[in-house]
């Protein structure tokens, strides 16, 4: 039974789908007034086009959009293309940031496009995509250097955004955290803090976020003059959260290991039950730092007070992937790289040569040039807390 509000909204019969003849006749206005008070054309006066935008809101109205891609000439859709694997597919990582795109491309009415091809004809996708122009932009992940991806794309013109980048990042946008700082200030404040022998269980370092934490890694010894035995680093295949038991079994097999370093909160959790077996305890004879992804279906809860962590969103990140594809499409904007923020939460030993947040910038203007000289420390206050 209709309300007397369903009456006041519905401007067809029930069943039938608002057009935009339809709310053109209800405001006393043209088809073309209407149409470009919508798509956001400036001849259009802001009390109409508001006026205009709260009818279509409360009529139900949606713009045809097959109409709206002939008109604008452009698909309001983006290309994902990933590996053809289940393992890579299922990974929890992956899902978060796809959903944080997910939901920032619908709120802009675009739709994400998602392919799955072997890793040898993932170029020929895209070369699909772009000929049919099915797709305004493409986003793209786990680059690893001199990415073929990213040449082919460069050299197509077409806008696309990388989540992390590799040596080309001025050519193109980005989103990232500081990878190598914030390994470099973690590993830094294990040393300070008292740790001798420490482990670092990475991911895989064919890809650049990985590889940048070994660098990070490695840089805080540098800096303090230690040999590379220092750290033991062990490496996981991607998807890395599979490798959470077994690596940690090989780092333990060093008795002088005081310390695990782990690049994913999934390895840590898994890691756990190897350091019990092997008769250690965290928080009395081994520290265990991790990066946290916040990642909503894995649960730390059990860890929190235990474990320190470099906490930094990837919905965020995926958010911000999908919003900057948007404004290169919609603005024809340069493209630009954002830098994620992120926070340490410490235990008390680590507490003090870690600051409590590691910044980003909102455009990712000037860290390139951090990020190649010194790792991208947020300011000279933050390197003075991890040299106290």
């Amino acid at each position: 039974m209709d309300t007397d509000r369903t009456k006041r909204h519905r401007t067809t019969p029930a069943g039938q789908r608002v057009t935009i003849k339809d709310l053109a006749r209800q405001l006393g206005l043209s088809i073309t007034t209407i149409s470009r008070a919508l798509n956001g054309y400036s001849d259009v006066g802001e009390a109409t086009r508001q006026r205009v935008i709260e009818a279509a809101r409360k009529t139900g109205y949606r713009a045809n959009r097959n109409a709206r891609r002939l008109v604008m000439k452009r698909a309001h859709s983006f290309g994902w293309v990933r590996p053809d694997n289940d393992g890579l597919l299922a990974d929890p990582h992956f899902v978060e940031v796809f959903a944080g795109a997910l939901r920032a491309a619908r709120e802009h009415n675009y739709d994400l496009l998602f392919a799955s091809e072997s890793d040898h004809s993932a170029t020929d996708a895209y070369d699909r995509y772009i000929r049919e122009q099915s797709v305004d932009g493409f986003i793209l992940e786990l680059p690893q250097p001199g990415d073929e991806r990213i040449g082919m794309l460069l050299e197509a013109g077409v806008p696309f955004v990388v989540h992390g980048r590799e040596g080309r990042d001025s050519r193109y946008g980005w989103v990232d955290i500081d990878n190598r700082g914030l390994f470099r200030a973690l590993t830094g404040a294990m040393i300070e803090a008292g740790h001798k022998r420490l482990a670092f269980i990475n991911g895989d370092e064919a890809f650049t976020y990985a590889l940048d934490r070994r660098i990070g890694v490695c840089e805080a010894l540098t800096e303090r003059g230690l040999p590379p035995e220092t750290v033991h680093i062990l490496n996981a295949r991607h998807p890395m959260g599979l490798f959470g038991y077994q690596l940690t079994e090989q780092a333990l097999a060093d008795k002088k290991a005081t310390a695990i370093i782990y690049s994913s909160s999934i390895m840590a959790v898994e890691g756990q039950a190897a350091i019990a077996r092997m008769g250690r305890q965290v928080g009395k004879d081994i520290a265990v730092a991790s990066m946290d992804d916040n990642l909503r279906y894995v649960d730390l809860s059990p860890y929190q007070g235990v474990f320190s962590f470099i906490r930094s969103s990837l919905h965020a990140a995926g958010r911000a992937i999908a919003e900057e594809l948007i404004r290169q499409c919609e603005d024809g904007a340069t493209p630009r790289g954002t830098l994620i923020a992120a926070t340490f939460d410490a235990q008390p030993d680590l507490a003090p040569y870690l600051p409590a947040s590691w910044p980003g910038n909102g455009t990712g203007e000037g860290t390139r040039a951090k990020r190649r000289e010194k790792g991208g420390a947020p300011d000279a206050k933050s390197e003075r807390a991890i040299r106290p």
